[in-house]
């Protein structure tokens, strides 16, 4: 990857140095997305914020002309909870203004400050994308025991970090890593981002906890798994 405005390699997290960026003007970028996500892909990466974010901060995209087929990004809690928030995904089914996204959310860590490792998976034949952090797929259910098929607690909200009837497209722009397309939100990362694997397919739970567990010596292939 080409570094951009105040990127620099520094301290990470696996191996010697990670991808250091200031939050501003700082990013990477690769010309062309390595995979092609109109079909089954799987990116990870680690991530640590440098502080608490007011705003949201991409982490990877693959772009296209008008949008990305995928954003992941942290989003901040609204109500301010320090250190605290959701890792959220984006997925596009055209490359146009008027495209359907689709959105997922994992909020199963403990702070953005802290090294988080993020994993996106989309499987194109069940059109299902998933999310996992530090290799957990999220799933906490409301309560439902009289069984009427609404929570017992009409405040509580399922949560579930992945999503069906999910459709992307083939990105034809740069893979980015530490800004959104083009950056018109301003969501560039303030931070650390470490260790980036694009793989051609949908890796499954195991092989996704084999990258959340191993800190030396994984070899640059697919990892094993169930």
């Amino acid at each position: 990857m080409s570094l951009h405005g105040g990127a620099r390699l520094g301290p990470g997290t696996i191996g010697v140095s990670g991808l250091q960026l200031n939050g501003a003007d700082s990013y990477a970028e690769l010309p062309a997305a390595p995979i092609d996500t109109g079909a089954s892909f799987t990116v990870v990466a680690w991530a640590r914020a440098s502080e608490v974010p007011d705003h949201p901060m991409t982490v990877i995209n693959a772009a296209g002309t008008t949008r990305s087929a995928f954003d992941l990004r942290f989003q901040p809690d609204p109500t301010g909870s320090e250190g605290y928030g959701s890792w959220e995904l984006t997925l596009s089914d055209e490359d146009s203004a008027g495209a359907v996204a689709k959105k997922v959310s994992n909020t199963e860590f403990f702070d953005v400050r802290d090294w988080n490792h993020l994993a996106v998976v989309y499987d194109s034949f069940a059109k299902e994308a998933r999310l996992y952090v530090n290799g957990i797929l999220q799933e906490i259910r409301c309560a439902d025991d009289d069984g009427d098929g609404r929570p017992d607690d009409i405040t509580c909200r399922d949560q579930v970090s992945w999503a069906d009837n999910v459709l992307t497209f083939k990105a034809d722009g740069p893979m980015q890593v530490g800004r959104a397309v083009s950056d018109s939100a301003g969501e560039y990362f303030a931070g650390t981002i470490d260790d980036v694997w694009a793989f051609q397919g949908a890796l499954t739970g195991s092989q996704v906890a084999t990258l959340a567990n191993s800190w030396f010596d994984l070899p640059t292939e697919v990892p094993p798994g169930s």
